[in-house]
């Protein structure tokens, strides 16, 4: 029997028997006849079917062997068995007559409803009163084909399309099945409907009975069992398996008077003799929670009331004094309102200025606004792939588009731009306070840096720990509660981003964090603190100098070398890779900031040389500029698309060689480094072209202002979208991707305006007044450093 016709064949017996009473059959319940249109339609099925299954009996050796073998490692487990062995086994040696209702009800072949329905409602064995008398309405009710049970039964998840293609999220439909009420529409049935997701896993010997004898050249010698298109080997079945069977839903609609546990119970009583493991089940009704008022509810709904306040007052007190030009009320204990102003921050956020000035490094706002893009793009697609109706394709779509998915699958060196450009910034403004004032104030540097990153990801952190539940319901939202998940992280570990320690956790056992992209921050924020400590010697020994930071060039490619060749790790984060092997490069390079400082230097260096270097003295001849672009740009090619051949998606890992991982592990982010403060150089300088008319065009600015609130927010957004709110299985297609891209970064933009406003600009306006006031020699109170 072909696996097409198989699936065709269960998958319009599912249809038919879902809507006619596998309830009923399981609960002892009388049976409803069938209707015309779905006698005939059973009829047709088994007419079409029938030469298929004669020619299954006399091949079964062959046939059905591979039927099993494709069956065991493609569907959703609880139905394997169900679907593939026992049934295709009893319909195949039965001489299936449908003419008569108590001939089909006879047939050895309908016993698999039986076992079919106690996935989907509870055993009433050992339930409560309640429960039970429920679960018997039910199978009443759908005999009586009354309209809630057929939607109770509607509402379950069943096979639908794309088996072979990955599509183990059989969600149901969420919303049919919580707007069930029968309390007065049937006087033997009180309830609501309950959703349910159930994610089922493999016992240790079943899975490793899957994953042994991986070995592709043995795979292409089975019939069958490789997926195939025309000139392209995508990947063999198991391999396919590995990445869609651990991430598998399959949702039911059961009666609110039973128990999740009572479910449960029920459920692990039937995977234990099938060599399956309950991985996950969350079940939830119509009614959202509610605010717990414990102490972390608490100390946000005060921050938020207090922050409101003074964003009113600080607003009303602006439009008043600009409106009736009071400027000495300006001047007065107003000002420290007026920070918070709606009025003039939200102002501040979208104000486009076109005037040019040499001390403003305008291409900067281009790259820090598409590097954000390039990261929320690069996060909806790696985030989506597992939740997807077409997993096991995306290996096809790599393999059509190798080039395309590399930006995608190598995306890292996006973050390596933003610490380009911190290590800019930091020198460019050190140097230029310098020259001003020849003095360094040490309090001031570290203090602003503080209360810059330190606020907005407190508030954020509070928000992710108390309101989501609130407004957020979807096929699995209630586990954003339980351990190790996003709200549960918020509460206990949002100081570990507020203080900038969360990369210090990673790959530790409880190394989880509330906003997962503060490790970015916390090795900002460490490279910041050590800054001095690499700047001033070059400021302050001009001979020496050079020699000083090439010394800081060198460690900070000798280190990661180092321990990529210790630990035996990957070149950097690839795909085709251990989970072990990616979580120690995490853990020991990827989230480093020792492993992380050639990219920051690289911008360090640059912010020295356009502050000391005279402008009118570095004059490049055309070919020079061309030829620093031509090197630019394929140095970045090289550092994205070079490790195409680890990046396939087969699932299988990659040989890899030691002396390619040490080389591009220490040596890409250096390189892309450079080239892109050849980018910033040379827009900067005159030599951009058309490069520095787009990234420098003023319509940048206020996402540019935007990017680091955007940050903060767009990956917990994401979380949201496609793991606790998902309805459906999602279509992986890189069209869908942007516009789910272009959505996830429009939520993110309105958080990160009201983010800003909140927490962003007043605490900048509050630093300005309190801590930057004019100070002299004589009343300094501040420690500093003076340059000699």
């Amino acid at each position: 029997m072909g696996i097409t016709q198989s699936l065709l064949m269960l998958l319009l017996f599912t249809s038919v028997n879902a809507a006619v009473g596998p309830a009923a059959v399981a609960h002892r319940a009388p049976s409803a006849s069938l209707s015309d249109a779905q006698e005939t339609l059973l009829n047709d099925a088994m007419r079409i079917m029938k030469p298929e299954m004669e020619a299954a009996q006399e091949n079964s050796d062959l046939s059905l062997g591979v039927v099993q073998e494709t069956a065991h490692k493609v569907l959703p487990p609880p139905l394997w068995k169900i679907f593939f062995e026992e049934l295709p086994e009893l319909m195949s040696k039965s001489n299936y007559k449908p003419e008569a209702q108590a001939e089909f009800e006879s047939l050895p072949n309908f016993n698999w409803l039986e076992k079919l329905t106690l996935y989907y409602l509870p055993n009433t064995t050992n339930v409560s009163p309640e429960c039970r008398r429920d679960v018997n309405a039910i199978s009443a009710a759908i005999a009586k084909e009354d309209s809630w049970a057929q939607k109770m039964v509607d509402s379950w998840g069943k096979f639908s399309d794309g088996l072979l293609a990955g599509n183990t999220m059989q969600m149901g439909l969420l919303d049919e099945c919580l707007l069930i009420s029968v309390d007065s529409q049937d006087p033997d049935a009180h309830f609501r409907g309950q959703y349910c997701a159930v994610s089922i896993g493999m016992k240790p010997k079943s899975r490793q009975a899957l994953e042994e004898g991986y070995d592709e050249e043995e795979e292409e010698e089975e019939e069958g069992v490789e997926v195939m298109i025309p000139e392209l080997h995508i990947a063999n079945m198991k391999g396919v398996l590995k990445m869609a069977l651990p991430y598998n839903i399959m949702a039911t609609c059961i009666p609110s008077t039973c128990t999740k546990e009572e479910y449960r119970t029920s459920l692990v009583d039937q995977l234990n003799n099938s060599g399956l493991t309950l991985s996950t089940l969350e079940c939830q009704t119509k009614d959202l929670p509610t605010l717990r008022y414990n102490a972390a509810d608490i100390i946000m709904i005060i921050t938020l009331v207090v922050l409101g306040i003074l964003v009113l007052v600080g607003t009303v007190a602006d439009v008043w004094i600009q409106n009736s030009e009071n400027r000495e009320a300006a001047q007065g204990p107003l000002r420290y309102f007026i920070v918070f102003s709606f009025y003039t921050n939200l102002s501040k956020i979208f104000r486009i200025n076109v005037k040019e000035n040499e001390e403003v490094i305008s291409c900067l706002h281009g790259i820090r606004a598409l590097s954000m893009c390039w990261v929320v793009f690069a996060h909806s697609f790696l985030l989506s792939i597992t939740a997807s109706a077409n997993k096991s394709l995306v290996t096809q779509m790599v393999a059509e588009h190798p080039y395309f998915y590399q930006i995608i699958l190598n995306g890292y060196p996006s973050v390596d731009t933003f610490f380009v450009m911190s290590g800019l910034l930091v020198s460019y403004n050190v140097m230029k306070e310098y020259q001003r004032t020849s003095r360094f104030n040490a309090p001031l540097y570290y203090i602003h840096r503080f209360i810059r990153l330190a606020p907005p990801i407190m508030l954020l952190c509070g928000f992710f720990a108390v309101f989501p539940p609130l407004f957020v319901q979807g096929s699995v939202s209630p586990i954003m509660t339980t351990k190790g998940n996003m709200v549960d992280n918020c509460i206990k570990y949002w100081w570990r981003d507020s203080f900038f320690l969360s990369n210090v956790f990673i790959g530790q056992k409880d190394g989880q964090t509330c906003l997962p992209v503060c490790w970015y921050t916390a090795v900002d924020f460490q490279l910041y603190i050590i800054t001095p400590l690499m700047l001033l010697p070059i400021v302050c020994f001009r001979r020496p100098r050079a020699i000083v930071f090439v010394s800081w060039l060198l460690i900070s490619v000798i280190v990661p070398m180092s321990i990529i060749a210790g630990y035996q790790l990957p070149p950097t984060n690839v795909m085709d890779t251990t989970l072990q092997a990616l979580g120690d490069s995490m853990k020991y390079v990827y989230t480093k900031p020792w492993c992380r400082a050639s990219p920051y230097l690289a911008g360090i260096g640059l912010g020295y040389f356009l502050r000391v270097v005279d402008k009118e003295k570095v004059q490049l001849k055309w070919w020079q500029a061309v030829l620093g672009w031509i090197a630019a740009l394929a140095t970045m090619s090289a550092v994205v698309f070079g490790l195409k051949d680890y990046n396939t998606l087969t699932m299988k890992p990659h040989e890899y060689v030691p002396a390619i991982s040490i080389l591009y592990g220490g040596l890409h982010r250096l390189a892309w480094g450079v080239a892109v403060a050849w980018m910033i150089y040379a827009c900067h300088m005159g030599y951009g072209g058309p490069i520095n008319s787009l990234l420098g065009h003023p319509i940048w600015q206020p996402l540019s202002r935007l990017t680091y609130p955007i940050f903060l927010i767009a990956l917990n957004v994401q979380t949201i979208y496609y793991s606790y709110y998902s309805r459906l299985p999602i279509y992986f297609t890189p069209f869908y991707k942007l516009m789910e891209t272009a959505g996830i970064l429009l939520i993110s933009s309105f958080g990160g305006v009201l983010l800003s406003l909140l927490a962003e600009s007043p605490v900048l306006g509050l630093e300005k007044l309190l801590l930057r006031k004019p100070t002299t020699s004589t009343t300094t109170t501040t420690t500093i450093i003076k340059f000699t």
